[in-house]
């Protein structure tokens, strides 16, 4: 019984550690979102700019919120951040095809108008 006492206070011990911190790979999740918007032009993009601006100020907020060993909030801005990260990378990859619709929609009023004068 001893041994499986131990077993269990260490298990439980365990459990608490991570329940107290905040997860490796959560922040890891965040910073790799971040660097993706950047990577696929999301400062170029002023909706998506905007959002990643968001995404780092509040990515920014979390670390701190780390460091002052308040995980809750913590966690609660990382997710915010991964949000407007994603968000921010989903704009710059549409801006993109915006365009190019818009092209195939002058083109298609160019040839409606050189046939039906």
């Amino acid at each position: 019984m001893n041994n499986l006492s131990r077993l269990l206070g260490f298990g439980f011990l365990i459990l608490a550690g991570c329940a107290a911190g905040v997860s490796n790979e959560k922040i890891a999740a965040t910073d790799s979102s971040i660097r993706a918007a950047e990577e696929l032009g999301a400062p170029r993009v002023p909706q998506a700019s905007l959002h990643l601006q968001l995404a780092k100020e509040e990515n920014q907020h979390a670390q701190k919120f780390i460091k002052d060993g308040d995980t809750k909030h913590a966690e609660g801005q990382l997710m915010r951040a991964q949000a407007d990260a994603e968000l921010a990378l989903a704009l710059a990859r549409e801006a993109p095809m915006q365009v190019e619709a818009q092209q195939e929609a002058d083109k298609a009023r160019s040839l409606q108008q050189q046939t039906n004068p």
